[in-house]
């Protein structure tokens, strides 16, 4: 096994994704806004991502932006790409350095009725730095309001 990095981080930061508004029932037509910001600067950490890896874009694993797929989805910050092996639909957090963070923020238009289901604590992004290849970041998170292991389920009705 290969010693970890002395840069290295895998931490837990809680509450950096949001969904307005959160609700357990939507109409057809009723839209979400689903904003992702994390932060580059973590002061507790004493650690700058971006300035220590040089990153101007990730992928948000697991941010379920999926489950919307085939509803009315603008993306306003950030990018969504397909993946190649399975066609999912994926959440692509950008650098803002204006802001110092990574973003991504959609409007979700409801145009789907159905039930839907959110695995709402499994998001995380990694930083595999573009500068050295001993700087790896790892930051898991949640959607807010939602404890470890709650699922969020909901429904868009005619």
């Amino acid at each position: 096994m290969e010693p970890m990095c002395p840069n290295e981080l895998d931490t837990y930061i809680p509450d950096l994704i949001s969904i307005e508004p959160l609700d357990t029932v939507y109409q057809v037509g009723d839209q979400i806004v689903y904003t992702a910001i994390i932060p580059s600067r973590i002061d507790s950490l004493n650690i700058d991502i971006y300035e220590n890896t040089g990153v101007t874009s990730i992928w948000l694993l697991s941010s379920e932006i999926h489950k919307f797929d085939g509803n009315d989805i603008d993306v306003i910050k950030g990018f969504t790409r397909r993946l190649d092996y399975d066609n999912s639909l994926q959440a692509y957090l950008t650098y803002n350095p204006t802001d110092k963070v990574y973003e991504f923020q959609a409007r979700i238009i409801f145009t789907q009725p159905g039930d839907y289901s959110v695995f709402p604590d499994g998001m995380e992004v990694f930083f595999n730095s573009e500068n050295s290849s001993s700087l790896d970041y790892e930051i898991k998170t949640n959607i807010q309001g939602f404890e470890i292991g709650e699922m969020w389920e909901f429904r868009v009705v005619p």
